[in-house]
């Protein structure tokens, strides 16, 4: 995952999420900023950093395992973030989970509420 971490830009994660949140489904475009929101705690150890932004730099990486654009394409992407969520689960507090929560209230409003991710 960590060999990802050279893909990941600021810029291009929030323009990926801005683009696709809706294509990816709230879940994953939760969980990949959870990640990112995590990330700017300074107390996250370098080995939880490298997972995280080798998950997000995978996020936004235009030619992964399945392409996006295909049907089932953020599956492969969904896997990733799953498996940085679980290693890195106990640097993310709950901050991280509101911050995300928020941005996606930002961006959809009462749609985000039926992932029930803003609960």
């Amino acid at each position: 995952m960590s060999d990802y971490s050279t893909h990941f830009s600021v810029s291009r994660f929030w323009q990926k999420l801005r683009d696709g949140a809706k294509n990816m489904g709230l879940d994953l475009a939760y969980s990949a900023l959870v990640l990112y929101y995590a990330l700017q705690d300074p107390n996250m150890p370098k080995w939880a950093q490298a997972k995280a932004y080798g998950a997000l730099g995978y996020l936004i990486f235009p030619a992964d395992a399945v392409p996006d654009w295909w049907p089932g394409g953020y599956t492969d992407d969904a896997a990733v973030i799953a498996a940085a969520l679980g290693a890195v689960a106990m640097h993310i507090d709950d901050d991280a989970k509101q911050s995300a929560r928020s941005k996606l209230r930002d961006w959809f409003g009462d749609d985000a509420s039926g992932a029930g991710l803003l609960t």
